[in-house]
């Protein structure tokens, strides 16, 4: 058995502050060596996951003039400890501060059911190409926009026969069912053996220990369609119990524990914001209190909207907003028109209801919208250039929302997604038939959203890929597509 059970993962905390976290077996007492740095430091335990422990470390460096390679160890009583590939050493590249660091970004970390992995080869063919990326022009920051792992075989998983058998229940009885304690036992076990399983990839988990790292999560770190369900089920003993649990894990593995960046440590939304170099992040929450009429409560709207005032007095060069699902993206009005005429819960509905586009949420898009265009228009003297980043559509793709009025723009970049595949040819030409791209009018008609085509590229990605971000010499901000076809090398300049 390896003696570090699921990391190291290395996170970006701010400026120049970054954390490692390990989850190790109970009785060790590990210490953090990081090169250059001096003395040890101890690492914390700050979650109990079954019987195993969860513990933290974190450190600060000074800025470099240029970039530099920052080693670190893990060890318990004066012994390294190894990953589960056998790694005992790790590294981290520390960007100098005149230099222009290379971000990298992606989603959708999984597959959708067991047949579709089994189907898929090369399943971690673009962590693979990653590693290549960074051991030839390293990282600075990984940015993880959802889906980090699905969770979906939670309804069939042998793990949870508890589960299993209240799945076969009718609805109402399934609405009217208590969580037993061996229930819930199960469903904790479950999301426990989830991130132990899933994350331990050679080329991904390198990654994770390699390059700092911010994730938030979306519905497939519970399971798909979370919060687009109605009411009385969202709300029944066991679909809380589930995310008891899902959330627990989540707080752990991809927050590690932390409260230092969120937004509100007293909400119970997870938005997150920091500033990394020229970049500030705001990283926004669209699960933790997702219903169908909303994607964010009143209070994370507020938080968010106060941290925007809070930078009008500061030069804010990039605002990189991720929201999971895609704000601009094909417009599904025709399937909901469709699903409004028939009298069963199609099983696709959940997935429609997540939109941005979608009806009941379009108000609050707009919202999000004006709120991100009034901050840039606070901002047009230093020309702050900002991105919406997102996955989850399976489809890269890139689009902009434009008010010719203000002559102000956001781009959207979608990166979907690194392990999960697109869909197939029949499945396109499906959603090409039921949806379209038009440019649609938003407010009165003075904002624009649409779909643009990359340089280099088709208009829709249908290969696996993840993104990178980079301020040029240009002073422009490149995104650059690294898909699984390597004759597609989509690119687009945000001036």
């Amino acid at each position: 058995m390896p003696d570090i059970l699921v990391g190291p993962l290395l996170g970006f905390e701010a400026g120049n502050f970054y954390s490692v976290c390990v989850l190790l077996e109970a009785g060790a007492a590990p210490i953090l060596e990081v090169t250059g740095l001096e003395p040890s430091i101890p690492f914390t335990k700050v979650a109990d996951v079954g019987n195993r422990h969860f513990w933290r470390a974190e450190f600060s460096l000074t800025i470099p003039t240029t970039g530099k390679l920052v080693k670190y160890f893990v060890t318990d009583r004066s012994t390294p400890l190894a990953d589960q590939n056998k790694r005992t050493e790790w590294g981290f590249f520390l960007p100098g501060s005149t230099e222009q660091p290379l971000i990298a970004y992606a989603s959708c970390n999984g597959f959708s059911s067991a047949k579709q992995a089994s189907n898929t080869t090369k399943q971690y063919l673009l962590w693979e190409k990653m590693a290549a990326k960074h051991a030839a022009t390293p990282f600075s920051l990984l940015l993880m926009g959802g889906d980090q792992l699905y969770a979906d075989e939670l309804w069939e998983s042998r793990c949870c026969p508890l589960l299993r058998k209240w799945g076969a229940l009718d609805e109402k009885e399934q609405h009217g069912a208590t969580v037993s304690e061996s229930m819930s036992k199960e469903i904790g076990q479950f999301y426990e053996w989830l991130y132990a399983d899933r994350w331990t990839d050679p080329a991904m988990s390198l990654m994770f220990a390699s390059i700092p790292s911010v994730m938030m999560w979306d519905d497939h770190d519970i399971f798909d369609g979370w919060g687009s369900y109605p009411e009385e089920r969202q709300k029944c003993d066991v679909y809380k119990e589930i995310f008891k649990h899902a959330s627990r894990l989540f707080d752990i593995f991809q927050l590690r524990c932390s409260p230092r960046n969120r937004l509100n440590a007293a909400a119970a939304h997870r938005t997150l914001t920091m500033q990394f170099r020229d970049y500030h992040l705001l990283v926004l929450d669209n699960r933790s209190e997702r219903t169908m009429e909303r994607i964010m409560s009143d209070q994370n709207w507020a938080d968010t909207k106060d941290w925007l005032n809070s930078l009008d007095r500061k030069t804010v060069k990039n605002l990189l907003v991720m929201t999971a699902v895609p704000a601009v993206y094909r417009s599904f009005s025709t399937v909901e028109c469709i699903m409004d005429t028939t009298p069963w819960h199609e099983e696709i509905e959940d997935d429609v209801r997540d939109h941005w586009s979608a009806r009941s949420h379009v108000v609050e898009r707009m919202r999000m919208v004006m709120v991100l265009l009034n901050f840039l228009e606070n901002h047009q003297a230093e020309n702050c250039k900002a991105i919406l980043l997102s996955g989850d559509v399976h489809v890269g793709a890139l689009g902009q929302i434009w008010d010719a009025q203000r002559k102000l723009g956001i781009t959207q970049l979608i990166s979907s997604g690194i392990v999960h595949p697109p869909p197939s040819s029949f499945e396109w030409a499906a959603i090409l038939t039921m949806t379209g791209d038009k440019p649609e009018p938003l407010g009165d008609n003075d904002v624009t959203a649409e779909m643009l085509t990359p340089t280099g590229g088709p208009r829709y990605l249908l290969t696996r890929n993840f993104a990178t971000i980079q301020t040029g010499t240009d002073q422009k901000l490149w995104i650059n597509w690294i898909c699984q076809e390597e004759k597609c090398r989509p690119c687009f300049a945000v001036s």
